[in-house]
């Protein structure tokens, strides 16, 4: 068998915490009341010179300066706001490493959802009131800016708030104080937040954390057994994870390959792969054989497809077949021949002449 499979490549996205029972304290005269449908948030802003300009995205400013953030990024397991301000700022701190180690001059920048600060965090001040804050100044000793950070969290999401304005200004302390303690966080649609969950998994793909996609692929197939996508997702981060993780992700693989109209082309071609492996390495070979029969048909230029075919062949003692097929693999790729050799899935066509044959080097093969 011949496990060659590109990494399934996505993104990531997320939202915030548990919602407070208290009521929302009235808006004052010249406040604004932000209702953030995107994020599944709502806060208040306090009056500002020049009038609140508000975004569809809950972004806000104000001609001073301050400024007004919402963003979100995923926890693997289960998210409280203490437990998103660490993981913040070791991501932050992960990225200015890097940063460092490919450029001493680099300023840095931003990395999923994270933003990375230039010239920072330094002037830090970590507390708990009225969630888990994070304040930092960053930017040139000429020009800093004080970075306000307030952290919630809903479910496995972390959703971040935050202020930044020129440092000692105090309007930007009014700001924080009014929009942390009156930050509300919603639930989110299901249509919202089958996307947030979905996007979430796809971002531990891309990031190289298939343990926590698989995780987070999972939780979203117990709510919507028959999302497809979803099932294709846990598939992924289990073949990326490795034979340990395959009878876990098997059957998310046989579940997305029947709700084959979610599926792409690119993805269907993709499951079959991933599926077909599997299946040989979990012994169920009839099935495997059928998975990979239907990938050759649709993908017959693909080496691989031609070769882990001749596998399943070969264990089920169609003898004949096994060597058409395998033959096939060492014309698109010559290196199969190499690894025929000593693969157990192989090991009953040893003592066939036409599969010694197939094993010789490219040179001998042509005469």
């Amino acid at each position: 068998m011949k496990k060659v499979l590109p990494l399934f490549a996505v993104v990531a996205a997320c939202a915030g915490g548990k919602s407070s029972e208290r009521p929302a304290p009235a808006v004052p005269e010249g406040g604004v009341q932000v209702e953030d449908a995107l994020h599944g948030v709502s806060y208040q802003l306090p009056p500002g010179a020049g009038g609140w300009q508000v975004a569809n995205d809950g972004n806000a400013r104000v001609s001073s300066g301050v400024q007004v953030e919402i963003a979100t990024f995923p926890l693997a397991q289960k998210a409280s706001p203490a437990a998103c301000r660490d993981a913040a700022r070791k991501r932050l701190a992960a990225i200015r490493q890097r940063n460092d180690e490919d450029d001493p001059q680099a300023s840095g920048g931003a990395v999923h959802d994270i933003p990375a600060q230039a010239d920072g965090p330094r002037d830090q001040t970590v507390g708990d009131a009225p969630t888990a804050i994070w304040l930092f100044t960053r930017g040139s000793a000429s020009t800093p800016v004080r970075n306000r950070w307030a952290f919630y969290s809903r479910g496995s999401d972390c959703l971040l708030l935050q202020v930044a304005g020129p440092q000692g200004e105090v309007f930007a302390d009014q700001v924080f104080e009014s929009s942390a303690r009156s930050l509300k966080v919603l639930p989110l649609s299901a249509e919202r937040q089958r996307e947030v969950d979905l996007l979430a998994g796809m971002g531990f793909l891309e990031r190289r954390e298939p343990a926590a996609a698989l995780d987070r692929f999972e939780s979203l197939t117990r709510r919507e057994p028959g999302f497809g996508k979803a099932h294709f997702g846990a598939l992924m981060a289990g073949f990326e994870m490795g034979t340990e993780a395959y009878a876990r992700a098997l059957p998310h693989g046989e579940l997305a390959l029947k709700s084959e109209h979610e599926l792409t082309s690119e993805q269907r071609q993709l499951a079959l792969r991933a599926v077909g492996v599997m299946q040989l390495a979990q012994n169920q070979v009839k099935d495997a054989a059928a998975t990979l029969a239907e990938l050759i048909v649709r993908a017959p230029d693909l080496a691989e497809a031609q070769y882990n075919y001749a596998c399943a062949l070969a264990r089920l003692g169609d003898d004949r077949g096994a060597i058409e097929h395998l033959r096939a693999a060492i014309q698109l790729d010559g290196d199969l021949a190499a690894h025929a050799g000593s693969d157990e899935d192989l090991k009953s066509l040893r003592g066939i002449a036409a599969f010694q044959a197939l094993l010789r080097p490219s040179s001998a093969r042509s005469q």
